[in-house]
């Protein structure tokens, strides 16, 4: 059975992309499986019944490849210390500093007006932006149903609860009970992008579909609907820095 030693014999991988690979025996596994990912580095999944030359040989033929990938792992965890955030929906920014601690539990975020001061735990990559996630979630906690009501209450709409989540394929989406679900991201899109998403949702408690009837209901409710749902698709999670989605 081949080991990861083996592997990063082969690759002759930095030092510094080392740590960034790992090898995992699966028995589930009927073929090799290659696994890229910020928070999880470069996994390579082995059959547990395997040749090994089989394996040395698909691996090295994608030597130039793993290194890329483990290189665009890398740089995106650089940008998990972000140097300055911005909410565009909100039109706030935020020059940001970092403070080294010793204590992983230490979870407040000086912020002022203009400036955000950090605990950065060197022993976690992710410690950062799991503070920063809870930061952007009360930020999104404070706007959106905030705006979700004044908008609401303009057009005569009334829905039933508001949630803020986390949601990964989904901007927003609104139940039969009337009850509607925001993504906390849409604080990091532009103005225009987040009041289509709300008007999206509040749309659909007057139709529950995407029939030729909802798009007539939202454009009463956003006659320009169209221009923010072409930027949207554009910009989908490309305007998402990576510390929000890991």
């Amino acid at each position: 059975m081949i080991s990861e030693d083996t592997l990063l014999e082969l690759l002759d991988l930095s030092e510094e992309n080392i740590e960034l690979f790992s090898v995992r025996h699966s028995n589930k596994a009927k073929r090799i499986i290659f696994k890229s990912s910020v928070r999880i580095g470069f996994e390579v999944v082995l059959p547990v019944l395997h040749e090994d030359n089989w394996v040395l040989e698909i691996v090295a033929e994608r030597k130039s490849k793993i290194e890329g990938h483990i290189s665009e792992i890398r740089e995106s965890r650089r940008k998990l210390k972000p140097k300055s955030i911005a909410l565009p929906t909100t039109g706030h920014s935020w020059r940001v500093t970092y403070k080294e601690i010793n204590d992983k539990k230490s979870v407040v975020i000086t912020e002022t007006s203009t400036t955000l001061e950090i605990p950065g735990y060197h022993e976690d990559v992710f410690h950062v932006p799991m503070l920063l996630q809870k930061w952007l979630h009360e930020k999104a906690l404070e706007y959106l149903p905030t705006r979700l009501e004044n908008i609401s209450t303009t057009h005569g709409l009334y829905y039933n609860k508001v949630k803020i989540k986390r949601q990964k394929t989904l901007w927003g989406s609104c139940s039969i009970k009337r009850n509607i679900n925001l993504n906390r991201n849409l604080m990091l899109m532009p103005f225009d992008v987040s009041d289509y998403v709300l008007h999206h949702e509040l749309a659909h408690l007057n139709v529950l579909n995407h029939s030729a009837s909802f798009w007539r209901e939202l454009e009463k409710l956003l006659p320009n609907y169209r221009d923010s749902l072409t930027k949207l698709k554009y910009l989908q999670n490309g305007n998402i820095p990576e510390w929000a989605l890991v």
